[in-house]
């Protein structure tokens, strides 16, 4: 159990961690899924329109906003008393890092990847690499969410 910082309000910050563990299970299970999404649409061209809207939608309407909630959630637990060890100021930094590659990065690519697949085609060489560095983004994405976890969890002591 979560135990509240000295003078929070107990349920307050008990919902709170709550909103933040749920909302980050969500979107990082959703991203996870993109994988297959984009693998079996890869595998099926008449498919992969579809595939590539759905990724997108999923992104932007419940993925995204997850995490932004998580980032709102984690915060409010800081201001509430919440002790900052130096792995969370990391994974904070990490955070951070993700959000922008997400918002900045993968979102325009995804769909920059939609209109060239609909324009040109699967084959097409510039639709191609679009796909390659939506997929690089998104692994690098992915090893950061799983670094934020992995320090979260062990709480490692790192200096």
């Amino acid at each position: 159990m979560h135990l509240p910082p000295e003078g929070a309000h107990p349920v307050i910050y008990t919902l709170l961690v709550f909103a933040h563990i749920f909302t980050t299970m969500v979107a990082v299970g959703l991203n996870a899924s993109y994988v297959i999404w984009i693998a079996r649409g890869t595998r099926d061209a008449a498919s992969l329109p579809f595939a590539l809207r759905g990724v997108k939608f999923i992104d932007d309407y419940v993925a995204n906003p997850c995490y932004l909630v998580g980032g709102a959630t984690g915060a409010l637990m800081i201001v509430m008393g919440k002790a900052v060890a130096p792995f969370l100021w990391v994974a904070i930094g990490l955070y951070v890092l993700a959000m922008a590659l997400a918002y900045g990065v993968y979102t325009p690519l995804l769909s920059q990847q939609i209109r060239t697949l609909e324009a040109r085609g699967a084959d097409d060489a510039e639709y191609q690499a679009l796909a390659r560095r939506s997929n690089q983004v998104g692994a690098a994405m992915g090893v950061l969410v799983v670094i934020i976890l992995a320090l979260k969890i062990f709480e490692p002591p790192l200096w």
